[in-house]
């Protein structure tokens, strides 16, 4: 059994455990890693509910006056990609993986042009968040992320979105 639970990403100068916004969820807190430029990915564990995701990324970008960004997990397979900034709400379901650990199946076109569309509205997020990016490379990742764990395909999402790694 993997991780279950949420990853939120926020940009701040304190740890993102120690805002307001996070306080209903200090128990359940994972842990907190640090990337480049102040941004954090800070791991909400399995006993913690979020009765409205969008409600959070929501009061957590007016805390941080910066976009937010989260991801719903269940056994280390990725269920949602969420986040707000100034250009509004969107979310991106990924095709999830096979018990195998390969992709469920090739994406129906349909799937495919929503995929497309995520990826136009994330690439409109990083621009709100100071980055420079495009969204095919976001809607590649979205559209073929089903041969990865999580943390591989949130890692390779959030470094297309313009966040690195912390330097080291």
């Amino acid at each position: 059994m993997g991780f279950w639970g949420y990853l939120v990403v926020g940009r701040d100068d304190r740890p993102l455990p120690e805002l307001y916004t996070m306080r209903p969820y200090h128990s359940g807190i994972a842990g907190n890693r640090a990337r480049a430029d102040n941004w954090q990915v800070c791991s909400l564990g399995s006993g913690v509910a979020v009765p409205d995701t969008v409600r959070l990324l929501v009061d957590l970008s007016a805390e941080t006056r910066a976009p937010a960004l989260m991801a719903s997990v269940v056994n280390d397979d990725c269920v949602s990609v969420e986040g707000f900034s100034s250009d509004g709400y969107w979310q991106a379901c990924p095709p999830r993986r096979g018990r195998d650990g390969a992709a469920a199946g090739r994406w129906e076109l349909r799937e495919e042009a929503c995929a497309r569309e995520a990826a136009a509205r994330a690439a409109g997020w990083a621009v709100a968040a100071g980055r420079s990016v495009t969204a095919e490379p976001i809607a590649a990742l979205l559209i073929t992320c089903g041969d990865r764990r999580v943390d591989g395909f949130f890692e390779e999402f959030l470094v297309r979105l313009g966040l690195g790694p912390c330097p080291n």
